[in-house]
């Protein structure tokens, strides 16, 4: 009977959170009714946070992705390397190359050094793989142009 008694700490934290100003005590010692110090009462809890600090610390911190700008060599490499981490691709005679601007496209060449080889599949791999990396990648302006 005496676990009823008991009152819920955690409830009761959140509704005294809500209702008033946490108390200036540390996170490591919260005192009980008794009297008593009791170590682990915030274990689970939200960190109290003093009124000087910025509500915005809370706040997780969100990278910004942003495109980078690569040339058509880079690009054909880097489309490349991601055709290769697939498996069963051709160790030799497979060409990328990046053609167009905006949006910006890669075709891909099969050689006879690849050996005897289904492209319809890399194909479409090679088409998921631009599309993803049309939101990463811009291309720079080529230098003749």
């Amino acid at each position: 009977m005496t676990k009823a008694a008991e009152p819920d700490r955690g409830l009761l934290s959140l509704i005294d959170r809500l209702v008033k100003k946490p108390a200036p005590h540390t996170a490591a010692s919260l005192p009980l009714a008794d009297g008593a110090i009791d170590a682990g009462a915030r274990e689970g809890l939200d960190p109290i946070v003093a009124d000087d600090t910025p509500p915005a610390s809370l706040e997780p911190q969100l990278a910004v992705e942003s495109t980078r700008n690569v040339s058509r060599s880079e690009l054909a490499s880097l489309v490349l390397k991601a055709l290769r981490a697939t498996e069963a691709f051709p160790p030799t005679g497979v060409e990328i190359t990046i053609y167009g601007d905006r949006p910006w496209n890669a075709m891909l060449r099969v050689t006879p050094a690849a050996g005897r080889v289904d492209a319809d599949p890399w194909r479409d791999k090679l088409r998921t793989i631009v599309l993803l990396f049309r939101e990463r990648y811009d291309l720079t302006p080529d230098a003749d142009t």
